[in-house]
């Protein structure tokens, strides 16, 4: 016999999708409004298990039927949305975005979002919020799950399922405690430290049930349902949180809640909480675009808004139907899913030759790696020396030793300062410090805390370097100086043969920049500090380019004018970090933001030449502009000490 429909679980799935939308759109208090894909997941470990379990029972089980349901259930929906966000894409999206999103429609139709978006984390990568489909990373994760848990419910014996899946729960949970330090993004998107949380519903659904146990979690509906709406607890480790939520969402899948009017409104969000959750972060991605920065209230909310009735008509007109069996025989549903596959696959690439333009974008707008992309040294084993494509001649004078933002600086440097020439030691992420390294709080960040330890190794080995080469008379550090006074991040800091993790802190940061200040000049040799170029509350780069494609941008960005006292009070931790490091240090620090700024704006081009590449950092052309017109080598040279 079919099992009952449940209202309170899509009552469940209603109040997730609602979390995750709020979160995503930003309204109300609902920090923790991400965890709503861990309830998701939970329930669908739940409910697929229970599928399994009770067609095997029946001997009414099939893999052909399953994947063909699974299929029937998911893909229409999901393709209408690939397709129209495509269609939108060469109007809303970069060059650069557009490119990107090609990955993003293959990963999203082959249910492996996850693992691109894993393989491509990266400091240059795009911002999530710029990323139509990123959302498909859960969804890849699911689908995962889905191939293996039939195979392994179907070959193993009956007595080996609830010990199989404990089993998978526990060395999946222990992995993800393990790696959340060492490679947080891993975590975050990869089947095999998440799964855990799909094992929690699996284990659910295939324990079973007892009266005094049932009685006892009936006790616990309300407590777990404050802890869906009240998480995070405020603990530093990040899965913690995800345990409680899942436990929470266990708890109520196992208690039933009895029908009320609540519950019955929840479930009508529930009903197409798929097709809401396909809908509305493209939405938001491309709202958002629009005005470059975060845009007006009215506008999220109607976005917000459209997307609760885009998913209305999509579950209505193509979920439902598709789902029911209305449409058409499943033959022609396979050979139809088939072709649009392929069709979507290529679409990206036919949007990126119909919109091909006159102004190659995508290489003006290229990262700007200075030297050579070898020179972005990646984390790991520090480098020996410097290689001979890192320098200009045999025996440079300056060394450019820094972050992403260095390396921007050095195309202008390498192509004004002449004979003497230039060396670059830089690591994307990794600001120029002795024994202090910023760290993210954010679990799918690259800056893991092993970034945080490869990074001091990392400027530990340059000043070795310094060492042995003699010709280095001038050391030039830069970086844009913000993430150690963030509260966004944490400060990794080195005492005797310890590292341990502190509050982001200007003094602490201060101190690791002082320290690599003395020491390079206990090696006799001059030191200066390089300031960041200004930067708006927007992608700098993005409005650029709209701007020269005749794009629409909303908004008071819309001239693509850095204003300044924006920029002040956004870098005002960095401002006061860097009058704090020329006192304390004793330092000279150099600035071209007299050249670029006057007292009310900044300027972003010069002469139709893009400066900025991306949100802050300059461009090749920028590059060269800024040193020639600035004579920024010449002024290097004078001011350090």
């Amino acid at each position: 016999m079919p099992r009952k429909f449940r209202t309170d679980i899509q009552a469940l799935r209603g109040l997730a999708v609602l979390l995750v939308v709020l979160y995503h759109a930003r309204i109300g208090p609902f920090t923790a409004g991400y965890l709503g894909v861990d309830v998701f997941f939970v329930i669908s470990g739940f409910l697929i298990t229970r599928l399994i379990r009770t067609r095997l029972e029946q001997s009414r089980f099939s893999f052909s039927e399953f994947y063909y349901r699974r299929a029937k259930r998911l893909l229409p929906a999901a393709y209408v949305v690939i397709a129209l966000t495509t269609v939108a894409a060469p109007f809303l999206l970069s060059d650069v975005g557009l490119r990107e999103f090609r990955n993003q429609v293959i990963g999203a139709l082959t249910f492996s979002t996850n693992i691109v978006l894993w393989s491509q984390v990266d400091y240059f990568g795009s911002a999530a919020e710029t990323m139509p489909l990123l959302h498909f990373w859960s969804l890849s994760v699911e689908e995962q799950y889905y191939l293996l848990l039939p195979l392994f419910l179907a070959l193993a014996p009956r007595r080996w399922w609830l010990i199989g899946i404990a089993t998978l729960l526990v060395a999946s949970l222990a992995l993800c405690f393990y790696l959340v330090a060492q490679n947080p993004s891993a975590v975050f998107y990869l089947l095999p430290t998440r799964s855990w949380e799909m094992a929690i519903g699996s284990l659910g659904a295939l324990l079973p049930t007892r009266p005094l146990v049932s009685a006892a979690l009936m006790k616990l509906r309300l407590p777990a349902l404050a802890v869906l709406l009240l998480a995070p607890t405020g603990l530093a480790h990040p899965v913690v949180d995800a345990a409680l939520i899942c436990l929470a969402t266990l708890a109520l899948l196992l208690a039933p809640t009895q029908d009320n009017v609540m519950v019955r409104g929840m479930a009508r969000i529930g009903d197409v909480s798929y097709s809401l959750y396909l809908i509305h972060w493209p939405v938001l991605v491309y709202v958002r675009a629009v005005w470059l920065a975060e845009p007006p209230a009215l506008a999220i909310y109607t976005a917000v808004a459209f997307s609760f009735i885009g998913s209305l008509g999509l579950y209505s007109f193509v979920e439902e139907p598709f789902r029911r069996g209305y449409v058409m025989s499943r033959v022609r549903l396979v050979s139809g899913l088939a072709a649009a596959s392929i069709l979507l696959a290529f679409s990206p690439s036919v949007a990126i030759a119909t919109t091909e333009r006159k102004f190659d974008f995508a290489t003006v707008r290229r990262i700007n790696y200075g030297l050579g992309r070898e020179c972005d040294f990646k984390p790991g084993p520090p480098p020996q020396d410097v290689p001979k494509s890192c320098q200009t001649t045999s025996k440079p004078e300056l060394l450019v030793w820094g972050d992403s933002f260095a390396m921007a600086l050095v195309p202008g440097l390498a192509k004004t300062i002449g004979e003497a020439g230039l060396a670059q030691l830089t690591m994307s992420g990794c600001f120029p410090a002795i024994g202090v390294a910023a760290v993210s709080k954010e679990l799918a960040s690259p800056f893991s805390r092993a970034f945080g330890e490869d990074c001091i190794a990392f400027n530990d080995r340059v000043l070795a370097i310094l060492r042995n080469r003699p010709e280095i008379s001038t050391v030039a550090i830069s970086s844009p100086f913000d993430t150690p006074v963030s509260n966004e991040f944490m400060v990794l800091k080195r005492s005797g043969e310890t590292l341990t993790d502190d509050e982001a802190s200007l003094y602490i940061t201060v101190e690791g920049i002082k320290a690599l200040v003395k020491d390079v000049r206990a090696l006799g040799k001059r030191v200066v500090v390089v300031a960041p170029p200004p930067v708006g509350n927007f992608d700098i780069g993005d409005c650029l380019e709209r701007k020269a494609r005749g794009a629409i941008i909303l908004g008071r960005y819309s001239g693509c004018e850095i204003y300044v006292s924006e920029y002040r009070r956004r870098r005002a931790r960095t401002l006061e970090l860097l009058n704090e490091v020329g006192l304390k240090a004793d330092v000279g620090v150099v600035s071209y933001h007299n050249f670029l700024c006057d007292g009310t704006t900044c300027k972003t081009e010069i002469d139709g030449k893009f400066l900025y590449r991306d949100s802050g950092h300059l461009s090749y052309e920028g590059s060269e502009i800024i040193a020639r017109q600035t004579k920024l080598a010449e002024k290097l040279i004078r001011a350090a000490r």
